[in-house]
């Protein structure tokens, strides 16, 4: 393989269990994204408004689960990645926990 397919490979699967460990395919960063709860999506849905801004919402959510490197996310940072480290954070987020229609289901 070569280092664009390595770093391509994404969502692995952490022993924890509740945490899904992704190498960023743009900037080859470190994310862990954890397994959310009922209060995470209600924390994004204070700064975002779902039916408003189904996309925002996401953002906010997917920032409110992900680690880079072990420091915390803000959707803030998410607007300034490339969009193919954003689309592989958005792809671990747990299936339901997203707008429906907002990513096809794999």
């Amino acid at each position: 393989m070569n280092d664009k397919t390595e770093k391509t490979e994404v969502a692995k699967e952490v022993p924890a269990g509740d945490v899904k460990e992704i190498t960023l395919p743009s900037s080859g960063q470190v994310a862990t994204v954890r397994k959310g709860k009922g209060k995470d999506m209600r924390i994004a849905a204070r700064h975002v408004n779902p039916a408003q801004d189904p996309i925002g919402y996401a953002m906010a959510l997917a920032a409110q689960l992900t680690e880079i490197d072990g420091k915390p996310v803000l959707p803030e940072d998410l607007d300034d990645m490339d969009m193919d480290d954003v689309g592989a954070i958005m792809g671990a987020l747990p299936g339901k926990s997203l707008p429906q229609g907002m990513l096809s289901s794999s």
